[in-house]
């Protein structure tokens, strides 16, 4: 019951949204400052009512790519540094012990543990992965704060800018967007390339 409450809720916030877009986007242009704009996009990326990949669109439809891109990702660096700081001080000991109640999750962590860097970049630029999961994941295993900091700032930046571009100037120029969007699949085959090559020669 609980689950529909909250996908109710989830939808309703999103039509409302949908419907008052514009005076949304009017009030944020007349009174949305550049502080205003992190601070409400930090907020979003700690309790995700809006998915973040909409609302990084339509900042690059509202502001442009360039703007778009800064705010979403100090808004969503800000949000991952919380998290990821309530996560190693509260749930820490309770989230080892429950992984270590799986298998394959205690040798997941294990792995990303001695391969924290690529680990947690990884988990930035896959888009089907939880941000929010990767926060909590990094705070309870035992990923050092600056190297968790440096990997999520280096690993968000494609797929932000990949939205913030497409909300952007996605319509506008096709061909540009069909090449980004190209060139961010082609990273992601990459990085699994190297990932697999890796593993079968270890």
């Amino acid at each position: 019951m609980k689950k529909w409450l909250l996908a109710a809720l989830y939808s309703a916030v999103l039509i409302t949204v949908f419907i008052y877009r514009d005076p949304i986007m009017d009030y944020l242009h007349q009174h949305g400052s550049f502080p205003v704009l992190v601070v409400l996009a930090t907020l979003i990326a700690m309790f995700p009512i809006i998915p973040y990949k909409l609302v990084i669109a339509a900042l690059g439809f509202s502001f442009g790519t360039f703007w778009a891109a800064a705010v979403s990702w100090l808004g969503t660096m800000i949000a991952a540094t919380i998290i990821y700081a309530l996560a190693k001080t509260v749930l820490r000991e309770h989230g080892r012990k429950y992984l270590g109640r799986f298998k394959t999750l205690e040798s997941f962590t294990l792995w990303t543990e001695t391969h924290p860097f690529v680990s947690v970049a990884a988990g930035r630029l896959i888009p089907v992965i939880p941000q929010m999961a990767v926060n909590v994941f990094a705070g309870v295993a035992s990923i050092p704060f600056w190297l968790y900091t440096a990997a999520s700032a280096i690993g968000k930046l494609p797929g932000i800018f990949l939205y913030a571009f497409l909300g952007g100037e996605g319509m506008k120029h096709p061909f540009a967007a069909i090449a980004v969007i190209a060139g961010y699949v082609l990273l992601l085959g990459t990085m699994f390339f190297l990932y697999k090559r890796k593993k079968l020669s270890a």
